[in-house]
């Protein structure tokens, strides 16, 4: 008696293990290159995996690595025309095999069990995305800390596992859910993952948030790049109300608070630069003073208190330095907003270097 294809021994019907895709943007990521893929390579478990890269245009040492990779079978090398991580990752899309897509960045190293248990999370058809939970490495500087620790912060809020914005990066998604809603927005630099998840959201697919699959995120390391990379952030989430107005107070991870911290930050520098204009009249300065500087206390205050409950709630004292840094965070971003805003106002199309 010949067994059907999927049954067991004794008739019983399995369905074997889906296969999974793993889709790399990587533009200058030669430090942290290495790990990635290999904590990429050390999660075959035996199902079907391939492992597809597109270079970016790098100017570093990535290409070099990569073809070392692509000449050992590990990995597929896609050639990338510049234009930002959600175009490259809709180019390996293209490209893929299998039903699931896990995508990592140059950045993030996955930690042994990451792709079962997110394959796992999967298992639902209504669910189309599932996102990873991100930890700092041991060692990371303040800036790279205080990122995580904040991440971590906010991730305390979603509740029962469901969110409605999955991060790229340490995410597997669907790829008939991808394929279904158009794949992502390519004119996005940051942003590209808030979108694709309310655009999931809006076709009916659930978004997980599965905190078990863990990975290390090389966070950014020095202040000017920390600044570089919230300028972008600021910039790109104007983007995104741009298109999204109903998010205008933000989602699951990034949340009313950390919107208006922003917006109010910008009052208190519009609020400033009145004072002065005042000064300049007979106009009195103290009424302003006074309200741009309770504001000013305020959104400190509130940081602090973050501050202290991260630090407690996560031992790490990287939280007692939310003041500080965030008080320069919101330097970028309000500098990101009033570019975003002298551009809008000249009527410049939207381009994803603006927010990269």
């Amino acid at each position: 008696m010949h067994e059907r294809p999927g049954s067991g021994a004794h008739g019983v019907s399995f369905e074997p293990p889906a296969g999974v895709s793993f889709v790399m943007p990587v533009h200058n990521g030669a430090r942290s290159l290495c790990r990635a893929l290999d904590a990429i390579i050390a999660q075959h478990d035996g199902r079907p995996i391939e492992i597809l890269v597109v270079d970016d245009r790098s100017t570093d040492d990535s290409g070099k690595i990569l073809a070392a990779y692509a000449a050992e079978g590990c990995v597929t090398v896609l050639a990338g025309q510049g234009r930002g991580a959600a175009a490259a990752i809709n180019l390996a899309i293209g490209h893929v095999r299998y039903p699931i897509v896990c995508q990592v960045d140059q950045d993030v190293v996955v930690q042994p069990g990451w792709m079962k248990r997110m394959v796992e999370a999967l298992s639902d058809p209504d669910i189309g995305a599932v996102q990873g939970y991100y930890i700092t490495p041991p060692g990371a500087t303040i800036w790279a800390r205080v990122m995580g620790l904040d991440l971590q912060e906010r991730y305390r809020r979603i509740r029962g596992g469901h969110s409605d914005h999955i991060c790229t990066g340490n995410s597997a998604y669907r790829a008939e859910a991808l394929r279904r809603v158009n794949l992502f927005d390519e004119t996005f630099g940051y942003g590209y993952d808030n979108d694709m998840s309310y655009r999931l959201g809006a076709a009916g697919y659930r978004l997980v948030f599965c905190p078990d699959a863990l990975s290390l995120h090389f966070w950014r390391s020095g202040a000017y790049e920390y600044l570089v990379q919230q300028y972008g952030v600021g910039y790109g989430r104007l983007d995104l109300i741009a298109k999204h107005h109903r998010h205008v107070t933000g989602d699951d991870v990034s949340g009313p608070g950390m919107i208006l911290h922003a917006a109010g930050m910008f009052v208190v520098f519009l609020g400033v630069a009145l004072a002065v204009v005042a000064s300049m009249t007979s106009l009195s300065v103290k009424p302003i003073m006074l309200a741009v500087g309770s504001l000013f206390l305020a959104l400190m205050v509130e940081r602090l208190v973050v501050g202290l409950r991260a630090a407690i709630q996560f031992r790490d004292a990287a939280g007692f330095f939310f003041a500080p840094i965030h008080f320069l965070r919101d330097l970028a971003w309000v500098a990101a907003l009033s570019t975003w805003a002298l551009r809008r106002l000249r009527g410049r199309a939207q381009r994803p270097r603006d927010s990269m």
